[in-house]
C-alpha cells in the first residue's frame, strides 16, 4: 500500500536547515513520501537530502520558479495528498500531516495551511474555511506554500503558475476558490516563518517588493501609500516577545519590508499603465 501523503521540499543551498526539516517530516505520525526538488545546491544540501528523502529531483537554477518547483515535485509524487514544506521551515507538531489530512474528510476542501492571525491581526482561534470572496478580498494574506497541503486531484486540474516570480500560492488560491473549493486555514497547522528574516534587511525588502509586483499581475488591491506604511509601522507589531518600542525603534527588517511594499506597489502600478 502506498503512502497517503507526499511531502515536497524545495531547496537550494539549505545545508544549515534541511536535515532538521526532513527529520521532522520523518517523525510525523503519518509517514509521508519525501521528495526533494533541488535547484543547483553547492553546499552539501544534496548529500544531506539523499540520506532522508525517497526521491531527489535535481533541476538547473535557471529552470526554477516557485510554481515550477512545486509542479515538478507534485508530478513525482505518488500520494493522493501533497504537502509543501520549505527546506528552512520546521513542522514541529508530530501530527502536522495527520491533522491536515483530517480536514479532507470534508469533500469541499482543496487545500490546507496554518496561520495565527488574519490580515487585520485578529487571532485565528479555530479552523477558518476560506472561500473565493475572502481570497479575493486581500490577496496578500492566506494560503502559503512555506508549509501547506492540497489534494493531488485538485492540483492536476489547477497546477501552480510557473511564470510568476513570486506569490504562486496566493494566485493558486484565488483560482481554486473561484472554482468553488474551500481552503482551510488552521492555527494548529501554523509552521514558524521566522525564516523570512534570514536573508537580512535587503532580502526582506526584496521579498516584499517582489510580492507586490507579482500579486498585481493577478489581483487588485488598494495602493500601499506612505501613510499605510506609517500605520503598519505603528500598529502591526510582531507577537514575538519583544516590546512595541523595540519593533518601532530597532527592527530595521520591518522598515525594509514596508519600503519593499511601497516600491513594489509603485512599480506594479507603472507596469499596469
Amino acid at each position: 500500500m502506498g503512502a497517503s501523503a507526499s511531502a515536497i521540499v524545495r531547496a537550494k543551498d539549505e545545508a544549515a536547515t534541511i536535515e532538521r526539516t526532513l527529520s521532522l517530516l520523518r517523525a510525523q505520525t503519518v509517514q509521508p513520501e519525501i521528495i526533494v526538488v533541488d535547484s543547483g545546491s553547492s553546499d552539501g544540501t544534496v548529500e544531506i537530502a539523499k540520506r532522508w528523502c525517497d526521491r531527489l529531483v535535481e533541476i538547473e537554477p535557471w529552470e526554477f520558479s516557485y510554481g515550477r518547483g512545486l509542479n515538478i515535485g507534485a508530478r513525482a509524487a505518488s500520494a493522493p495528498f501533497h504537502f509543501a514544506v520549505s527546506a528552512h521551515c520546521f513542522p514541529e507538531r508530530r501530527d502536522w500531516i495527520e491533522r491536515s489530512l483530517a480536514h479532507y474528510r470534508d469533500e469541499r476542501v482543496a487545500a490546507t495551511c496554518g496561520s495565527d492571525y488574519f490580515a487585520d491581526r485578529t487571532p485565528i482561534t479555530a479552523p477558518f474555511f476560506q472561500d473565493a470572496a475572502h481570497a479575493r478580498s486581500d490577496p496578500h494574506w492566506g494560503f502559503s506554500n512555506h508549509a501547506s497541503g492540497w489534494r493531488a486531484s485538485v492540483w492536476e486540474q489547477f497546477p501552480f503558475d510557473e511564470e510568476l516570480d513570486y506569490a504562486e500560492d496566493r494566485e493558486w488560491a484565488i483560482r481554486v476558490t473561484a472554482a468553488g473549493w474551500l481552503i482551510v486555514i488552521d492555527p494548529a497547522l501554523f509552521v514558524d516563518i521566522s525564516h523570512i528574516w534570514r536573508p537580512g534587511a535587503r532580502g526582506f525588502y526584496s521579498r516584499h517588493k517582489r510580492g507586490r509586483v507579482a500579486i498585481a499581475q493577478f489581483a487588485q488591491s488598494p495602493p500601499y501609500r506612505i501613510r499605510d506604511a506609517v500605520a503598519e509601522w505603528w500598529s502591526d507589531i510582531p507577537d514575538d516577545g519583544h516590546s512595541a518600542m523595540f519593533h518601532r525603534a530597532f527592527n530595521h527588517y520591518r522598515v525594509a519590508g514596508m519600503l519593499g511594499k511601497y516600491v513594489g506597489d509603485r512599480e506594479a502600478r507603472r507596469q499596469a499603465n
